[in-house]
């Protein structure tokens, strides 16, 4: 998973309407920050998603998608989620980064594929610690920190709304850490942050944070304020617990001068986390948009032997003649440019132009080199 930014690789879950009422979930593999929705035919045999195997969503003039990395490849609403997604360091459980994202397109806009911008469904917690007594010694000190009063695990997620819901009867503590702390500046910190599930906190049992270390116990109730990155520190928010897609940065300080007050709370520093950006075409129909998808058409094309993984971007294999059909959707450059155009070796394989031209040309013989003799007809 990545914090923010363009999803490279993995695999998520496209859900799209195959009936005007009706939904359904196809896994979707990315690659080089592009997408592939695949389907399974009624053999089984796996083929990529298609426009024609989408409905607009009922009573509308659009359709309707939704993205997410959930672990699940056949609900299309609420998701029961196990124990996989108990909260855990990101560092060390990464598949607990809940993302998910909608889109719609307008019918008669479909070639302009559908892009998503995903957003996190979890909740982000760091802690920082620091030291106002000189007498108080972390350095290279066993630290236990535990934080109680919180929910670990997440009950369920809606697919079709991003939402993350938790039981309330399931409060329990949490170590958060146990060892030495990393140094920072005058702070200490906890290695990774943790992931935990958006949450309303119990007024009446409000969650503590206890440090142990050197036989003694440093303890105290969370802020029930917050500052907001950036916002006025003069007009702390209320703090009612752990929200969907915000990173909450716990902030503590270790006294000697209270008998009272061991631990005392700094307002909790709150910022929205990162979105993830434009993940890349999820819905696209295979075939050739841009001058660079032609240029990297002829280069796969023509090299020995053909990159079938790339060619897939741009049209379909027939594996009974084993004889390429490419799909033009756009006009590919402007005459002025044919002299320099990139051609294919040769021509065996189909070009399906749909009124469209490559460089003004509208005959694939054009387009291969040599003498411009189709030799593979």
């Amino acid at each position: 998973r990545v914090n923010d930014g363009t999803i490279e690789s993995g695999n998520y879950h496209l859900t799209y309407y195959a009936t005007p009422d009706t939904r359904e979930v196809c896994m979707v593999s990315f690659a080089a920050s592009q997408g592939y929705p695949l389907i399974s035919d009624e053999n089984g045999i796996y083929q990529f998603l298609k426009w024609s195997d989408v409905e607009l969503a009922a009573n509308r003039n659009y359709y309707l998608f939704t993205l997410d990395n959930v672990n699940n490849e056949t609900a299309t609403g609420t998701i029961t989620l196990d124990d996989m997604y108990r909260a855990a360091p990101l560092e060390t459980a990464p598949e607990l980064d809940i993302v998910w994202g909608n889109k719609t397109v307008t019918a008669g806009n479909e070639k302009n594929g559908v892009a998503f911008t995903l957003t996190h469904r979890m909740s982000k917690l760091s802690l920082e610690i620091s030291v106002n007594s000189s007498g108080i010694v972390l350095d290279g000190k066993t630290v236990k920190i535990t934080l109680t009063n919180i929910i670990d695990r997440p009950a369920t997620f809606n697919r079709a709304s991003g939402a993350v819901g938790v039981s309330s009867n399931s409060r329990t503590e949490v170590v958060l850490h146990e060892g030495t702390l990393n140094q920072n500046d005058n702070k200490y910190v906890i290695l990774s942050p943790w992931i935990f599930p958006p949450q309303t906190f119990d007024t009446k049992n409000w969650p503590r944070l206890r440090i142990e270390f050197d036989g003694k116990t440093y303890e105290g109730t969370l802020n029930h304020y917050m500052i907001q990155e950036g916002g006025d520190v003069e007009t702390p928010i209320a703090m009612t617990g752990l929200e969907s897609g915000r990173h909450l940065t716990l902030r503590a300080s270790l006294s000697q001068t209270a008998d009272d007050i061991e631990l005392i709370f700094m307002p909790v520093w709150i910022k929205k986390w990162e979105e993830i950006d434009n993940i890349g075409i999820t819905a696209k129909q295979r075939g050739v948009y841009t001058e660079s998808d032609y240029q990297q058409l002829v280069a796969a094309y023509n090299q020995e032997p053909k990159d079938n993984n790339a060619l897939r971007k741009y049209g379909t294999l027939n594996n009974t003649t084993n004889r390429w059909t490419f799909i033009l959707y756009r006009n590919i450059g402007d005459a002025s440019g044919a002299a320099n155009m990139p051609k294919f070796k040769d021509g065996d394989f189909d070009m399906s132009f749909n009124g469209y031209t490559v460089y003004g040309c509208e005959n694939k013989n054009d387009l291969i080199q040599n003498d411009g003799t189709d030799s593979g007809n």
